[in-house]
């Protein structure tokens, strides 16, 4: 039997179109995941090559720990300079507004985050949040881009 062979050179598109999550989660929770996986969507969307599974879930895991804190932790936000003049209960729920309940949930996530005990997920998350901390976000993703890698 004869083999014929060529050259064939396969190209990769990789296309995001859409991010799927369930109804009826809190909250704090929904946020964490959207922008989690919206970090996965991003990362395809800008062409960062096949990461290995701590750094990519890793740096989403920190992307979702960041939503976290900037919701429970944030002062004043655009939303205080609302001038709606239906000011009801909803506005306790407005960053600098949040309930006791709210921020203290924020911290559970936080937690379950920092403490997850997987490689992937936890291990990862450590190792990328040390990188962010130390370098920033910017130069993090911009060295994970060239190499792979977490900055050390």
């Amino acid at each position: 039997m004869e083999m014929i062979t060529e050259l064939y050179r396969l190209t990769r598109r990789c296309e995001v179109t859409a991010i799927l999550i369930l109804y009826g989660l809190l909250r704090l929770l929904t946020g964490s995941i959207l922008a989690h996986e919206m970090m996965h969507a991003w990362l395809r969307l800008k062409g960062y090559r096949t990461l290995s599974p701590d750094i990519e879930e890793g740096i989403c895991q920190v992307l979702a720990h960041m939503w976290i804190e900037s919701e429970i932790m944030g002062g004043s936000s655009s939303n205080a300079t609302s001038t709606s003049s239906s000011s009801s209960s909803s506005t306790s729920s407005k960053k600098g507004g949040r309930s006791q309940f709210e921020r203290k949930l924020g911290d559970f996530f936080k937690h379950q985050i920092e403490s997850d005990t997987s490689v992937a997920y936890g291990d990862g998350f450590r190792a990328g949040n040390q990188a962010v901390l130390q370098y920033g976000l910017k130069r993090t993703l911009e060295h994970i881009r060239l190499t792979g890698t977490l900055p050390f």
